[in-house]
């Protein structure tokens, strides 16, 4: 008998899904602090932390806008002495100078968040809120974890006789 309820457990545990992540906000690449004080270059799940609170690992970032299902893990950022911005996966940062920006030679920091080269609304960075403790049995899983229940009732009471 309990061999039946561990093998149901089992099977819910292996068939629960992460829920959908949930759009928090953005923000502009260029909406961070000025290069020229040297700020800490941040990669775009930092900076999504670093605005909305919680760890990098809370978030994902797209460049795609708000809807969940077209979420492309790729930030905007901005490249020391480099025009415009450029994409990079959402956990990317750059320097060659201990973590600052302002390091002094073209292509030697890159941040997703600081004021200097990326600007504009064309470098806006959505961020969606993941909870991965969060997972939710999807509805076969629990009809499978109902009739295997009401089997092993069955099978307890007739057992019983």
């Amino acid at each position: 008998m309990n061999k039946t309820l561990a093998a149901i457990a089992v099977a819910v545990a292996a068939t629960s899904v992460q829920a959908a992540p949930t759009y928090v906000g953005s923000y502009q690449v260029d909406a961070g602090p000025y290069w020229g004080s040297n700020p800490p270059v941040y990669s775009a799940t930092e900076a999504a932390a670093l605005l909305f609170g919680g760890v990098a690992s809370d978030y994902d970032i797209s460049t795609l806008g708000t809807d969940a299902l077209l979420i492309d893990h790729l930030g905007w950022y901005s490249i020391w002495g480099v025009g415009g911005g450029t994409k990079f996966n959402e956990d990317y940062s750059f320097s060659t100078c201990g973590g600052g920006y302002n390091c002094g030679s073209n292509n030697s920091a890159a941040s997703a968040y600081v004021r200097d080269n990326a600007t504009g609304e064309q470098y806006t960075n959505y961020v969606f809120r993941v909870d991965a403790g969060n997972t939710v049995p999807e509805p076969a899983t629990l009809s499978v974890v109902a009739l295997g229940l009401l089997g092993a009732a069955a099978a307890r009471r007739r057992a019983q006789r």
